[in-house]
């Protein structure tokens, strides 16, 4: 974790030029496909929402440090193929997140890679009588997230970004043995104001 953080702080030293930066700023909003590991269930099959706000910050011509806040659902649902001993039926997880990005652009391309700070509003837990089990789990509300993506703008207006996440930190605060960690895959448009 700390290398990480090195690594990112390091790259960020290294493009830092002493002229003026320029902020971008923009509207988020697209789906987000999740999974959990460690629910017995499999696959990316609980589909969710997420919107908000992103701001680029340009380094120099290549590199620029982005930030977003933003609401996102992630979870886990079962499918007709998943393990029989798996007890949970669904896992929904609505949370604020807060992505910080290094980005390096060529052409219509940014590449990036960061974390995220992720923010639990609420949970819901159905098992597979389909009964509230949430009471029953404790998720934490604060998680860390390691996040890449890659953006294509279309034009001075657009884009459209594809993201992948995988949690840091496990999820669940009630149970040593089970070790939830969540994986995302997000499609979201921009739209630069």
């Amino acid at each position: 974790m700390k290398n990480i953080i090195l690594v990112y702080l390091g790259v960020f030293l290294f493009c830092v030029k002493s002229e003026a930066q320029q902020f971008k700023g923009s509207i988020v909003s697209g789906l987000t496909l999740a999974q959990i590991d460690g629910d017995l269930l499999s696959g990316f099959n609980q589909p969710g929402l997420r919107g908000g706000l992103h701001l680029d910050s340009r380094i120099n011509d290549r590199w620029s440090i982005a930030m977003e806040m933003a609401f996102s659902q992630s979870g886990s649902r079962r499918q007709l193929t998943d393990s029989p001993g798996a007890v949970i039926h669904k896992i929904r997880l609505n949370q604020v997140e807060v992505p910080v990005l290094v980005q390096f652009t060529e052409w219509k391309f940014k590449v990036g890679s960061g974390l995220v700070y992720q923010r639990l509003v609420n949970y819901a837990i159905k098992d597979i009588a389909g009964y509230d089990v949430t009471e029953f789990y404790s998720f934490r509300n604060n998680h860390l997230s390691f996040l890449a993506a890659c953006t294509v703008q279309f034009n001075e207006r657009w884009g459209m970004m594809l993201s992948w996440s995988k949690s840091i930190n496990a999820l669940q605060t009630d149970n040593p043995t089970l070790k939830f960690r969540s994986r995302v895959i997000g499609i979201q448009t921009i739209i630069y104001l």
